[in-house]
């Protein structure tokens, strides 16, 4: 990243961020920025600019923030989508590897998402982590149920846990995946030695393939009171699914932490910004209300009818649209293969979408890879 054009623009966007860290931002603002940033990534992302102008949307032809085209999260397989030459790319997180179109049962394509630098993506990562996650306490012992940044490079959630682990614990916290497994043993071992409040951070396979473990040895833990858990992700088809109730009620049976001090993340390798559910918030805000989630002000979501591929009424389910001023060097405009229900000043997250609940929101996207 050199020229001055990308260099004020992620001035910019660092400022608002800044700015809005524990605030919700005006509409004014953020529809303004999103403007510039469109009109950015129109300019220099080839792919991305084909993709808007077959929808027929352009630069200057925009009322709201609203109709900046959504680019499919098939898209980060099937295309390179970058503002930038990909020769030059600082980092590229690369999805699990769901299967598309154009993959093989056995050779499924994986996303791609370049970074030209990793400072937007690193600013984004702590306010809202401090205030979903954070919002009562500072000191913990930190114990992450999953892979380092060294050993999964192209991983966006191991590269935000080392950025969690040098803004909050210093570097001190530990890493137990292992090549894909968890090391139980030495996590049973550290979690009977430490004194402190224990964060534990974990994908849901993980953390369940952890609990397995200490019911299998007939172990449990009262961990010290405000000890909390953050999880993310799903199965992935690996073991059966489980209700985030039974879950959490399981982490408070075998480590002792209340289930209100139980937080899902949720996030993507397209995106570079994180939601949260504000249980842990509420709670210590005293706001009585059914748990959603909720983002940062520099991130926006639509839900979106998926038989129109326009937003769907209110209290209606659709498909999640997300808007991340953070994604500078790809799209800023996300469409996702995810259901949720628009609640507050967030969403509910209901599910996965099938094939045929996607239809109305690719075709565009179909008509134009074929033109």
């Amino acid at each position: 990243m050199s020229d001055l054009e990308t260099r004020n623009l992620d001035s910019e966007i660092r400022a608002f961020i800044k700015k809005f860290n524990a605030a919700p931002a005006p509409e004014k603002l953020f529809q303004s920025l999103a403007f510039k940033l469109f009109d950015y990534q129109f300019t220099r992302n080839e792919n991305y600019r084909k993709f808007c102008l077959s929808e027929g949307r352009r630069p200057g032809g925009l009322v709201s923030w609203r109709e900046i085209p959504a680019m499919p999260t098939i898209g980060f397989k099937e295309l390179v989508l970058a503002t930038f030459p990909i020769k030059n790319a600082a980092r590229i997180f690369k999805t699990s590897g769901t299967s598309s179109t154009k993959a093989s049962a056995d050779a499924p394509l994986r996303g791609a998402h370049f970074f030209d630098t990793l400072a937007l993506y690193e600013a984004a990562i702590t306010p809202p982590f401090k205030a979903y996650l954070m919002v009562d306490a500072q000191d913990f012992s930190f114990f992450f149920l999953m892979s380092s940044p060294q050993e999964s490079p192209d991983s966006s959630l191991s590269y935000m846990m080392g950025v969690v682990n040098k803004a909050f614990a210093g570097q001190k916290g530990k890493f137990y995946a292992k090549k894909g497994a968890i090391k139980n043993e030495a996590l049973v071992a550290d979690l009977s030695r430490t004194r402190k409040k224990v964060f534990i951070l974990s994908t849901v396979f993980s953390l369940k393939s952890f609990l397995n473990f200490l019911k299998s040895k007939k172990r449990s833990f009262t961990l010290p009171k405000g000890s909390r858990l953050m999880e993310t992700g799903g199965f992935k088809g690996r073991v059966r699914e489980i209700s985030k109730p039974r879950l959490y009620a399981e982490c408070e049976k075998r480590l002792g932490i209340d289930r209100h001090f139980c937080v899902s993340e949720y996030g993507m390798t397209e995106l570079s910004s994180q939601f949260y559910d504000t249980t842990l918030r509420d709670q210590f805000l005293k706001i009585k209300r059914k748990p959603f989630k909720e983002g940062p002000a520099w991130i926006r979501t639509l839900v979106i009818d998926p038989r129109s591929g326009r937003a769907a009424k209110k209290g209606r389910a659709g498909l999640l649209r997300h808007f991340d001023l953070a994604n500078r060097g790809s799209v800023l405009a996300v469409q996702t293969e995810d259901i949720g229900r628009a609640v507050g000043d967030g969403f509910e997250l209901l599910g996965r979408a099938s094939g045929s609940e996607l239809r109305g929101c690719s075709l565009n996207y179909e008509e134009f890879l074929n033109s």
